[in-house]
């Protein structure tokens, strides 16, 4: 009982984690039809803000927000004088160009923080725990899951509720038509970015709050987020939620069993057997297949 609870509140935080990086990535993807291969690079850039903020004596829950804005500001200045310029370009070049710009941002925290993992410390209010039924589950895990779930309502009212979250679907569904009727393609382009690069900030300051900030933790997650995102189906906000439960309980069960590497495996493996039966995803638009 203690090993499945523990199990569940596992799954809920990987999944809440997901969900977020998930969001933001299959917004670029389906938008843009661009894979941004710089997206763990700014969950990274999250994961180092959130720290030195926190290194300067900012409370680490504030940390979240203000890498957020930080991030998005970052991703929308990325698309606005890089990556727009090579997207008339065939779609190799923005792939090229993405992950050159991913090593570069890696390769400058290698230089500037070296490999060793950075962990912030959390005040001792938010070190004790809930327990339930004999698992134990911290204060810290329960507010970060929370925040997790904030986000993606948040972004679920957004495009469902808000002018913009309307062009951009319009820029999903046909970028000519979106155009024919006043939408500045350049400018919903640059919003999609930033607000995936914020979403990206945004997993990447919780995953340092939970775990630690580090050079290659982006790329950690990056595999997951592509699997949850493929899963979920493009042109669809809540296939990634549903992705990331899937894949978040999957792994949880399989890491404490056999352990974190065929934790990773057996989310490849159902993604591989939902596509062989629904190749656009579990809630992904026909239209994406072309």
């Amino acid at each position: 009982m203690i090993l499945l609870l523990q199990i569940l509140f596992d799954s809920l935080l990987l999944a809440g984690l997901l969900a977020v990086g998930a969001l933001g990535f299959t917004l670029v993807w389906g938008v843009l039809n661009v894979l941004n291969l710089a997206y763990a690079a700014f969950i990274m850039m999250g994961a180092y803000l959130s720290y030195g903020l926190w290194a300067i004596g900012v409370n680490i829950l504030l940390t979240i927000p203000i890498t957020t804005a930080i991030m998005f500001v970052v991703g929308w200045l990325m698309q606005r004088f890089i990556v727009n310029y090579a997207m008339n370009g065939p779609p190799t070049l923005s792939i090229t160009l993405t992950y050159g710009i991913n090593l570069v941002l890696v390769g400058l925290a290698l230089y500037f923080f070296t490999a060793a993992d950075r962990s912030i410390i959390v005040p001792e209010y938010l070190n004790n725990y809930l327990e339930i039924g004999g698992s134990k589950l911290p204060y810290i895990r329960i507010i970060t899951t929370f925040i997790a779930i904030v986000l993606t309502a948040a972004v679920w009212w957004f495009f469902d509720r808000t002018e913009y979250g309307a062009a951009i679907r319009a820029t999903r569904l046909d970028m000519e038509a979106a155009q024919l009727v006043g939408i500045n393609v350049r400018t919903i382009f640059n919003l999609t970015t930033g607000l995936a690069a914020a979403l990206a900030g945004a997993m990447g300051s919780l995953i340092a709050i939970v775990f630690s900030a580090a050079p290659g933790i982006g790329d950690h997650f990056f595999l997951q987020i592509i699997i949850v995102t493929v899963l979920g189906g493009l042109g669809s906000i809540v296939g990634p939620l549903f992705g990331a439960l899937i894949v978040g309980v999957a792994t949880s069960i399989t890491s404490h069993l056999f352990g974190a590497t065929y934790g990773v495996l057996i989310g490849a493996v159902i993604v591989l057997v939902v596509l062989v039966i629904r190749p656009s995803g579990l809630l992904g638009k026909r239209f994406y297949e072309a």
